[in-house]
């Protein structure tokens, strides 16, 4: 008797196939950056420090050290890919506007994050046209 429980390869295929299928680009890559790194609208919590611990738990990203969330839609960073940014590197892009972030920064005294809010310009690693890789961010003062 076959082992029950999930496949994910035949999910995983699913998904190609109905991305395809959509008629747009699909990237593994791509969708592992938005869980990642996208949350749009931002996700309403009391403060920045209880919005960083919601979303890292949320998301599953446990016990690294920093991540940053852009609040701004796929269409939009997945531009800065082409007309929206500007070389910064080998497969890297610089936004040429600015951007709403949450950077969530993690205390292993307390176990939890810590967020601060702001608006700066990012720089993305892209491939075929998305953005698969957050490089860093540019403060509005640089």
């Amino acid at each position: 008797m076959g082992a029950r429980g999930p496949r994910p390869a035949v999910l995983l295929l699913l998904a190609a196939c109905l991305a395809l299928a959509r008629g747009g680009p699909w990237s593994l890559l791509n969708d592992l950056f938005r869980k990642n790194h996208v949350d749009m609208p931002k996700t309403l919590a009391t403060n920045d420090n209880a919005y960083c611990n919601k979303m890292m738990w949320q998301r599953r990203i446990y016990f690294k050290f920093s991540n940053t969330f852009i609040h701004a839609k796929d269409f939009d960073i997945n531009s800065i890919c082409s007309t929206g940014g500007t070389a910064a590197g080998a497969n890297k892009q610089q936004s040429k506007e600015h951007f709403k972030i949450t950077v969530c920064t993690f205390n292993p005294w307390s176990l939890s994050y810590t967020g601060v809010s702001s608006t700066a310009k990012i720089v993305i690693s892209c491939l075929n046209g998305l953005a698969v890789l957050f490089v860093k961010t540019i403060s509005a003062s640089a």
